[in-house]
């Protein structure tokens, strides 16, 4: 309700225009376009017609030879090949997806699975996981979406005599490990063309380039970017370039998946319509919830299982972990929140808390909380094991919080994660020194503008304009993500027609229709989080940010406005209006 609103400058007409004449779209519309870069015929093509004969050769990608290579070695010479990864959405689905994918070339007998656990091994390699290699006679290790600072881990691995591929997209160290091969496109000396692949999408590029030599059919290799595009939605990585190519080939099988965990995870009314706001707030966090609270292993055991009985069980598992992650996460963030009122952390740049019994599982979840509630940077401890803490780093906007601990490392005992995301480990002892200079160099870093949270908006809009014309439109704008997110639009000086009606628990949310006067037309508008303003609306004008949203419901489609902020118009009174809504949506 605080939010900043910043508009994007209006485009050039001549542009608009020629967007508009050359796509046949109305002058609206093509300045949606426009705002988004989409500025003449070929980008608007790349954009609306993405093709998978637009994606880069794998080959392109540093060390690519060499992986491939090692791994054909390895099967030519009947080697026991282990495929390792992270805990998380990225990591797990990677795995599932290599595993899948080499299961189609390699007896099983001669390939496994790892998936460290969260709460002994922690975060990336581990050295439980390559004795464990060792012990199992594996003597290659395929690392996805973890790896790329695990220079020590690497050494001990090339002592026992077990090679390393890595698969990552995390932002490299100084040094780059000695493994066989590293499959990273953010190494500086890497010229692959488009830098922010997710963990899942490096490991698919290594399976393009094995398909070289072994020339699986195209459909059954493209059928795993079922797995590619939960990556991405739930890595939250850029929805642009091969990235948009990737995930919208991934939605298209994922409608129609035959991974039976994913069948079975997702409900079979829903299935047809999946998009990948669905995944980020359905389908994640019960993939995520295997690895937060119990491990991670389950689920990639769901996604690369073809046994109903056991898939049954492991989603029943899922979900109840999920529904232990939901109460974890509320009482470790009330209890956050106190700490942070109580400590007198408000005054400061930064949010930093610290609670023993936190599960670390979720502590990633509660650093998001503080970080909406607060708008800092934030970080959330807990205890690790021997001694140590750990801790889940979020940021605010644009600021980098990788780079802003990257100033603090000497403290550090592991350290890795993105600009908007990171997580550590460090002795106790260091903690109080830690959050001293963590505050000192954020108070430095910090500009003006990211401190206080802002909405971006596209355009104002009229009413007359949210027609069919227009949803059909934004259904193309899809799939959306970083770097292609949903429009966010703003309509001036509404009033409510009909009734304000509270939802949820705790009556927190909000519904009300606004009226298109020219048609005569309801459009449903929701408030998430804003019922407490409901008085508000009733009684005065007000201007809205929103975002378009479909509904889908027994086969039918409506859409609504999505209500991101609201100002209200104060000197106005809105006199009442008794009559019910006509039930009808565009």
């Amino acid at each position: 309700m605080s939010q900043k609103w910043i508009y994007k400058p209006e485009p050039d007409e001549d542009i608009v225009d020629g967007i508009s004449s050359s796509l046949g779209f109305g002058t609206f519309e093509s300045k949606i376009l426009v705002l988004r870069g989409i500025d003449n015929y070929q980008k608007a093509r790349e954009f609306f017609k993405p093709n998978l004969n637009d994606i880069h050769n794998p080959f392109l990608m540093k060390d690519m030879q060499l992986a491939v290579d090692r791994i054909a070695t390895a099967i030519e010479n009947g080697e026991k090949i282990l495929v390792y990864g992270d805990y998380d959405v990225d990591g797990t689905t990677a795995v599932a997806l290599m595993y899948l994918y080499l299961s189609k070339i390699v007896d099983k007998k001669y390939l496994e699975f790892y998936i460290p656990d969260r709460n002994s091994e922690g975060y990336g390699v581990s050295k439980e996981g390559i004795d464990f290699a060792k012990e199992n006679g594996y003597s290659l290790i395929i690392a996805l979406d973890c790896g790329i600072k695990a220079v020590d881990k690497i050494d001990y691995a090339k002592g026992l005599g077990v090679d390393f591929i890595i698969c990552d997209h995390h932002l490299p160290g100084e040094q780059i490990p000695e493994a066989v091969a590293v499959l990273d496109p953010k190494r500086a000396d890497c010229r692959y063309p488009f830098k922010e692949l997710s963990g899942c999408g490096v490991g698919f590029k290594l399976c393009q380039g094995l398909n070289s030599i072994y020339k699986i059919p195209e459909a059954e290799l493209f059928e795993l970017t079922d797995l590619l595009a939960i990556s991405i939605a739930a890595d939250i990585v850029s929805m642009s370039g091969e990235n948009r190519v990737l995930a919208k080939q991934g939605l298209k099988v994922l409608r129609k998946t035959r991974n039976l965990g994913l069948r079975m995870l997702i409900p079979s009314d829903k299935l047809a319509t999946f998009e990948i706001s669905n995944i980020v707030f359905e389908i994640a966090p019960k993939i995520n919830a295997a690895g937060r609270i119990s491990h991670g292993k389950a689920a990639v055991e769901l996604m690369v299982s073809d046994n109903l009985k056991q898939a049954h069980q492991i989603v029943n598992d899922i979900i109840t972990l999920n529904d232990s992650r939901r109460e974890m996460d509320m009482s470790s963030t009330t209890e956050a929140l106190l700490q942070v009122e109580e400590s007198g952390q408000v005054q400061n740049y930064t949010t930093i808390v610290y609670g023993a019994g936190w599960n670390k599982g979720v502590i990633g979840i509660v650093a998001s909380r503080l970080t909406e509630t607060y708008y800092k940077p934030t970080l959330v401890f807990t205890d690790g094991n021997n001694g140590e803490m750990v801790a889940s780093a979020r940021t605010v906007a644009d600021f980098d919080v990788h780079d802003a601990l990257e100033n603090c490392s000497d403290l550090f005992l592991k350290f890795g994660g993105h600009p908007a995301a990171a997580g550590l480990s460090m002795e106790k002892d260091k903690f109080e020194l830690f959050r001293e200079k963590f505050e000192r160099i954020v108070s430095e870093k910090i500009k003006d503008h990211q401190k206080e949270p802002s909405i971006t908006i596209d355009s104002i809009v009229d009413i007359d304009d949210l027609n069919k014309d227009f949803f059909n439109f934004h259904r193309k704008l899809a799939p959306f993500g970083p770097n292609n997110m949903k429009p966010v639009l703003v309509l001036k000086n509404q009033k409510i027609s009909g009734f304000v009606k509270t939802m949820g628990k705790d009556e927190c949310h909000l519904k009300f229709y606004i009226r298109q006067e020219s048609t005569g037309r309801n459009i449903e508008c929701v408030g998430f989080k804003l019922g407490k303003y409901a008085d508000d609306f009733r009684s005065k004008n007000f201007d809205i940010a929103f975002t378009a949203e479909e509904n889908h419901w027994k086969g039918n489609v409506t859409y609504f406005l999505n209500i991101r902020d609201v100002k209200f118009i104060e000197s106005q009174e809105v006199p009442e209006i008794m009559a019910a809504p006509a039930a009808e949506g565009l």
